[in-house]
């Protein structure tokens, strides 16, 4: 699709809308797991193992998806995800047992990188790279507000109909999911083969200079951006602030980082993807080394509001690295790799926190991360000129 033709609303049908709504499927599951594994009499810790199962599942099938995203294209790729998904939130929600959940968050973490993968491919070949910024940047803004909306849903048929009906909303919204892709007419989303090389390693060793540049910068700001989540409600809790107060804290930022997610594409469109990247890894890690000086609601406030602009300010970022540097030919090779990286970013971040905190404290933990930050900003800048240089600006075609 040429630039002149390109319009960010062909986008609304097959990717916008079912990027919400299975996104908002996530956030009715996460918060219900572990209610359902503690209903059926297990620990707090086994509990927590179900989103853990379901993180590394998302994790690990990124390989396995690109070779399924090879073979059936992206739409249908797209639509065997959420199939999978929903599948996945049925068996939940059918109260079958522990064990029965670990398999449900196995089969959506799977589901939820296939769809993921597929839906990365068919950008990068639809959206002209003049473009990527602002497109990608509101796909940036479905994730933040499916994740909004998923759990008030949820809490919604949860309330009316009890646990299980939490699964029946996350099962609904992968069904809409489907018939939002399913109802784009398949030769509106007619591209190249994703893949061609077939050897997901060959390729991965052939571009492994972009890798272990940025694609170890995305998994560095992944890690950080999902260490906001986890460090900050740790750190409430040390402040001993009053769980309302955190909560109303928490709304209102997530607000701030919903509302400014366009914020990213503007930067990047008119400034280049270096003022979106590093600023958020430079804010990022500065708020993470003087966690120690955040002792009060006050401070608290000014941690939470920083973090969460930072967030907003980098969105779509790692797709639209991912796109730019995917090569012709092996688009779904090259992003398998790319996202097990960034994956890998967010499936770890829980798991350092943790461990550094029961070794160190919870400020050590936090300025630790907030090191590695400086690092990955620094790989941004260093080599964002050298494998993914901005091209001209978008016209104004589509505004």
């Amino acid at each position: 699709m040429s630039a002149p033709q390109f319009r960010k609303r062909s986008l609304a049908a097959p990717i916008y809308l079912p990027s919400f709504l299975i996104t908002a499927a996530e956030g009715a599951l996460l918060p219900i797991l572990p209610v359902s594994a503690v209903g059926y009499g297990y620990s707090l810790a086994e509990a927590g193992v179900i989103t853990a199962v379901m993180m590394i599942a998302t994790l690990v099938f990124e390989v396995p998806a690109a070779w399924i995203t090879n073979r059936i294209g992206e739409r249908r790729a797209m639509l065997v995800g959420t199939a999978v998904g929903a599948t996945a939130t049925a068996v939940a929600f059918f109260h079958l047992g522990y064990l029965s959940l670990v398999m449900a968050a196995m089969a959506f973490g799977a589901a939820h990188s296939l769809f993921g993968l597929a839906r990365h491919s068919l950008l990068a070949e639809l959206v002209p790279r003049e473009h990527r910024p602002k497109s990608m940047s509101l796909l940036g803004g479905m994730f933040r507000g499916g994740m909004a909306f998923g759990p008030i849903l949820g809490s919604s048929f949860i309330a009316l109909y009890g646990v299980e009906a939490g699964y029946l909303a996350a099962l609904l919204l992968c069904l809409a999911a489907g018939a939002s892709v399913f109802a784009t007419p398949s030769e509106k989303l007619n591209t190249a083969p994703s893949g061609q090389e077939g050897n997901i390693w060959v390729v991965a060793r052939r571009e492994s200079k972009k890798l272990i540049t940025l694609g170890v910068a995305s998994a560095i700001i992944s890690a950080g951006r999902t260490i906001r989540l986890i460090g900050l409600p740790l750190l409430a809790i040390q402040l001993a602030l009053d769980p309302a107060e955190t909560s109303f804290i928490f709304g209102l930022t997530g607000l701030i980082d919903f509302s400014l997610f366009y914020l990213s594409g503007i930067i990047m469109d008119r400034y280049g993807k270096f003022w979106s990247s590093v600023p958020t890894l430079l804010a990022l890690g500065t708020a993470y080394l003087f966690s120690f000086m955040v002792t009060d609601s006050l401070s608290f406030w000014i941690m939470a509001s920083v973090t969460a602009l930072a967030n907003a300010a980098s969105a779509g970022i790692n797709m639209i690295l991912g796109a730019d540097l995917a090569p012709k030919g092996a688009r779904s090779e090259f992003l398998a790799s790319f996202r097990l990286l960034t994956s890998g970013g967010v499936a770890i971040a829980p798991v350092a926190i943790s461990a550094l905190t029961a070794v160190v404290g919870l400020s050590a933990a936090l300025a630790t991360t907030g090191l590695i930050n400086f690092l990955g900003a620094w790989l941004f800048w260093k080599y964002l000129p050298i494998y993914a240089p901005d091209k001209s600006k978008a016209s104004d075609s589509d505004r």
